[in-house]
């Protein structure tokens, strides 16, 4: 009797392998794709907020306050330039501030430290019946830069202050009415750094939530009480983010204890949400990993007695992932818990490692003389890793995204 002669690879089956391969492949690549279309038609279709640029009003002075501080201040021309006021300017009630916030720009996003830096436009609008001149003849004052910091320190303001402020704050232009009507306006670009934390359990197919918190400084609720103007709040429609878009604009008023006084004070909250473009990360680091462990599967097309160059092959995949790791976590902050992008790496880690074991299976058998066995286990693995590779990823990212 002939012996059995075995070869390391048969036609018919090296075609279906190859093609169980390329069908997972495909699969995978279509998962990816299907993620990112998803973020991106979610940015498109949501409603593009556009700022109203209409002037804002101020409420109508009560007449009895006016007539009350005309009593205390009897001239009939009230000076401006020495004009200082401490004491809100209704001593009877709250004072109401309309406040607008117009977002300019957006930059230095930064996930490590979670902060971002911010620049806009703010605009305030109250009314103080100390500057109300009963004349026939309308009379306002207008203070810029220099001269309007100045005014702005003689007068009584709202003092209002961003509680999440983390960086150096930048005025750079400032305008000041006074009307005779007693409607004080102030006008304020600025740029500052501001804190925010982020939630990368998705990443890189997560998204952002940037908080803008603004309450007065020194008057509690009982004195000051911000109200949103929404003709002047929204923000620059042609803002443009390299690796964000902009799905949505939130502004509401809330209510914040203060350590140093028992009244809670009025906070004005604007959330500007983002989807991160994952684009980056798809092509530069996800798909090159993906071709990557394909590739570490040739492996088992080959001799089974050539054991050097199979391991190579596995630890210049498991080398190249490692290489991988480091470059994602330069961009993100040491945080505890896994995001979608390291359980992507670690499974493909796991995989290629799994093909050194098999190699190292696949020799032993051959040292016994179980050619066959050995040759049958590299068949069984031509369709099992791809297969367990794409399944494990789809429950990955399933599991993820359905948190």
């Amino acid at each position: 009797m002939k012996p059995i002669k075995i070869k390391c690879l048969s036609y018919k089956n090296s075609i279906f392998t190859l093609s169980t391969i390329v069908f997972s492949a495909i699969i995978a690549l279509i998962l990816i794709f299907i993620l990112s279309v998803s973020i991106n038609v979610k940015a498109q279709d949501s409603p593009n907020i556009q700022p109203n640029n209409s002037v804002a009003s101020c409420p109508q002075i009560d007449d009895r306050i006016g007539k009350k501080y005309q009593q205390e201040n009897p001239e009939e021309e009230f000076d401006f330039e020495e004009a200082v006021f401490v004491e809100p300017p209704n001593p009877d009630g709250v004072t109401q501030v309309d406040i607008g916030l117009y977002v300019v720009d957006i930059s230095h996003i930064n996930a490590v430290e979670n902060t971002y830096r911010l620049e806009g436009l703010i605009n305030l609008v109250w009314c103080d019946p100390r500057f109300r001149i009963d004349s026939q003849e309308k009379r306002h004052e207008i203070y810029l830069e220099e001269d309007a910091a100045a005014k702005i320190k003689r007068i009584w303001w709202p003092s209002i202050t961003f509680i999440n402020e983390v960086g150096e704050y930048f005025r750079k232009n400032e305008e000041l009415i006074i009307f005779a009507t007693g409607t004080v306006e102030y006008r304020e670009k600025f740029s500052v750094e501001l804190k925010s934390l982020f939630d990368l359990t998705k990443f890189p197919f997560d998204q952002q939530t940037l908080k803008v918190e603004i309450e007065s400084f020194a008057w509690d609720e009982n004195e000051v009480k911000l109200k949103i103007d929404e003709q002047k709040t929204g923000f620059n429609s042609s803002l443009h983010l390299p690796e964000w878009n902009i799905y949505d604009l939130e502004t509401q008023m809330k209510q914040k204890q203060e350590l140093r006084s028992k009244v809670p004070f009025s906070k004005f909250l604007m959330q500007i949400k983002l989807i991160r473009k994952p684009g980056f990360y798809l092509w530069k680091v996800i798909i090159p990993l993906m071709i990557l462990v394909i590739i570490s599967w040739s492996v088992f097309w080959m001799c089974e007695e050539s054991l050097a160059a199979r391991i190579s092959f596995s630890l210049t995949g498991i080398l190249t992932v490692v290489a991988y790791q480091f470059l994602i976590a330069e961009n993100l902050p040491n945080i505890s818990y896994l995001t979608l992008m390291d359980a992507i790496l670690s499974l493909s880690f796991v995989i290629i490692a799994l093909t050194v074991v098999e190699n190292i299976v696949v020799h032993l058998l051959n040292i016994k003389n179980l050619k066959f066995l050995a040759i049958k286990v590299d068949r069984i693995c031509q369709f099992a890793f791809p297969s367990i590779y794409t399944l494990l990823l789809f429950v990955i990212s399933l599991s993820y995204f359905a948190s």
